[in-house]
């Protein structure tokens, strides 16, 4: 039975497998996993070279509205494999944890924008704030100064 520690690896490798798929560190990723399960053999490393092929084929072929799921999904069957390794070969988790930071490394930034529409009518009120804290006292004595 793997640790919770493990268990977390081997998720995080399953979404870093998937996440390096659509970047340049791709064919460097692939090889390292690769090579991770080539303790099974030349056979079980090129069935998993073969396997790892298919990552981005299914991810082109998917529709931007299919995208994540699919993502998910391959990321869920990839924890599975590295699970099973490790539980297999436990000596591998320095390995697979150089793996994972590699692939992080190389990733690009994500950068997020927010945007924020508010919109009000009428009599309506609206409190708004996008950083810190907002303060609303509607004691009608207190805006009076009583």
């Amino acid at each position: 039975m793997l640790t919770e520690g493990l268990l977390e690896l081997a998720a995080m490798g399953g979404g870093a497998i998937v996440a390096a798929a659509a970047t340049d560190a791709w064919q460097s990723t692939k090889g390292g996993v690769a090579q991770l399960f080539s303790r099974g053999g030349d056979r079980e490393e090129q069935r998993i070279s073969v396997q790892l092929d298919r990552i981005p084929h299914h991810l082109e072929q998917a529709s931007e509205a299919e995208q994540d799921q699919i993502r998910t999904a391959l990321a869920d069957r990839w924890r599975v494999k590295l699970t099973e390794l490790l539980e297999e070969n436990p000596e591998l988790e320095d390995e697979l944890r150089a793996l994972v930071e590699q692939v992080r490394a190389s990733a690009p930034e994500v950068q997020q924008s927010f945007t924020q529409n508010n919109h009000s009518h009428d009599q309506s009120r609206q409190y708004v704030v996008q950083h810190g804290t907002i303060v609303i006292n509607d004691d009608p004595d207190a805006r009076q100064g009583s």
